[in-house]
């Protein structure tokens, strides 16, 4: 075996997982999580058992799949955190690039499957939320943003937002909308009213993550 054959084997195993899980995306935001795991194979253009070689069942591979749609997620969270844009403008790259990756985004909130556990959540969940809590503070701060909003408000505008509700085209003129609105709903007045009550972070944590009734319940 020549020194190349294992390395096209690990890029192609690489380019089959990755496949995987875009078919599983496709499938799951488009029939739900009960179609059977031979056509997320075919549409991904491999066989089943190589499905099966990278994913042990259907909960696996599903958790994969909202794994990477909380790394997203994460990921544009850390770059709004990390501008130098005003903490309007930041916040609305975070949403428009929830937008634009809005096939990727397949979260609990949107009917995704099997919910990460607490531990696999986690420190994701907590990432994405440090995040935008450090942008919504320097806003306060600097005065352009209302001390009532939270990062929980942002992470189920985002969720909402990425769930298309109308034909792709239409969807992302009207969803621009609504972040435009929703980003000027931000903004601080001398005049806002009050926000009404809304989901806590931990409250979106129990949302998000599996066991959430249970531990409630205790």
């Amino acid at each position: 075996m020549s020194p190349a054959q294992p390395a096209r084997r690990r890029s192609d195993a690489v380019a089959n997982r990755a496949a995987l899980l875009d078919a599983a995306e496709r499938v799951l935001l488009r029939d739900g999580p009960a179609v059977p795991l031979d056509l997320v194979a075919r549409e991904a253009g491999v066989g089943i058992a190589t499905l099966y070689r990278n994913f042990a069942d259907r909960e696996e591979l599903y958790a994969a799949v909202v794994h990477r749609s909380y790394e997203l997620v994460a990921g544009l969270a850390q770059e709004a955190e990390d501008s130098a844009a005003p903490p309007l403008d930041a916040l609305a790259g975070f949403l428009h690039g929830l937008l634009a990756e809005r096939h990727h985004v397949a979260l609990p909130l949107l009917g995704a499957p099997g919910p990460l556990s607490a531990d696999e959540a986690d420190p994701l969940g907590s990432r994405i939320s440090r995040s935008l809590t450090a942008v919504l503070k320097r806003g306060v701060g600097d005065g352009s943003i209302r001390p009532d909003a939270t990062a929980a408000d942002l992470v189920v505008t985002g969720a909402m937002l990425a769930h298309a509700q109308l034909p792709p085209d239409a969807w992302g003129r009207a969803a621009r909308r609504i972040a435009a609105l929703v980003l000027e709903g931000l903004r601080a007045r001398p005049d806002t009213v009050p926000l009404p009550d809304g989901l806590t972070g931990t409250e979106l944590d129990r949302v998000m993550t599996r066991g959430a009734g249970e531990a409630a319940a205790h």
